[in-house]
């Protein structure tokens, strides 16, 4: 063990106390390529919890992972849904991850650019209707207060997230920044529990990262959320994150508060080299 709280192993880190999400021994082989291998760490209620790591470290492919994009080789990742249950996550569908509160964005802006930026979040509160499709099929007055009930909260996200001046434009054409925003809006449209980003101030300059730590921070707030993220800059990271893990080739580095990642020797050789070797 190193002189610092943290370093270089294998072994799953200690329980959190009431943790939101479980992920045990995680592994996800692609053919020999072993691009998470035997990961664990738990993400607690209400924590803003990042992930990071070099390029190529399995960080993505861990989020396809919980939602489901890849069924994991081996591991088991448990969630504790809006009904207080401990669900067994690495069962679910992909379709039913969402219901279980779990939602994320993309490294790549995923909105639908030929709708508008109002659209985009009724399209997101689709899961929310709980009428029957007969009900659907003849417009029954239920159908038409549920319709109600979904556009005026997605009114309320669009206030929220500052972006209410662009309700009626086209995704299409919009600047990069307010992609970005709406695509973090349409999560706050599924009644999220967990939320993922991946890599949400890519493409982003200062101000406008600035901007997203602070948005980051309210929603948790007022949202109740608990937010997992991957993120390259390490300002923004350090800045917001209350927990940081570090993985390097699929496996786990160093795990802490930001203060002591930034200390720990493991993680500078990760990303830096090792100098007195002459490595870069």
């Amino acid at each position: 063990m190193k002189g610092n709280a943290f370093s270089f192993r294998d072994e799953a880190p200690a329980p959190a106390q009431n943790p939101l999400l479980r992920v045990e021994n995680l592994c996800m082989y692609f053919g020999g390529v072993r691009a998470v291998d035997g990961l664990s760490f738990q993400v607690k209620k209400g924590e803003i919890f990042g992930l990071i790591g070099p390029n190529g470290a399995g960080k993505t492919t861990v989020f396809n992972c919980i939602t489901r994009f890849y069924p994991p080789t081996a591991g088991q990742i448990f969630f504790e849904n809006a009904e207080g249950r401990v669900i067994p996550l690495h069962r679910e569908k992909v379709h039913n991850v969402i219901r279980q509160g779990v939602v994320r964005t993309f490294q790549n802006v995923e909105v639908i650019r030929e709708i508008t930026v109002l659209e985009n979040l009724l399209v997101a509160g689709h899961r929310q209707y709980r009428c029957s499709i007969a009900a659907q099929a003849l417009h029954l007055p239920a159908l038409r207060r549920e319709e109600a009930a979904v556009r005026e909260k997605a009114l309320a996200v669009l206030e929220f997230m500052g972006l209410s001046a662009y309700r009626d434009r086209y995704a299409m054409g919009l600047p990069y920044g307010i992609l970005k925003k709406l695509e973090i809006a349409r999560t706050l449209m599924c009644r999220p529990r967990l939320i993922i980003l991946d890599e949400p101030a890519a493409g982003l300059n200062d101000a406008e990262t600035a901007e997203l730590a602070e948005l980051i921070r309210r929603i948790r707030a007022e949202y109740d959320c608990t937010i997992l993220l991957v993120e390259h800059d390490m300002g923004l990271i350090m800045d917001i994150c209350d927990t940081v893990c570090v993985i390097s080739f699929g496996r786990l580095l160093a795990i802490g508060t930001p203060e002591e990642i930034q200390r720990d020797e493991g993680v500078r050789t990760a990303y830096l080299g090792n100098r007195k070797s002459g490595e870069v």
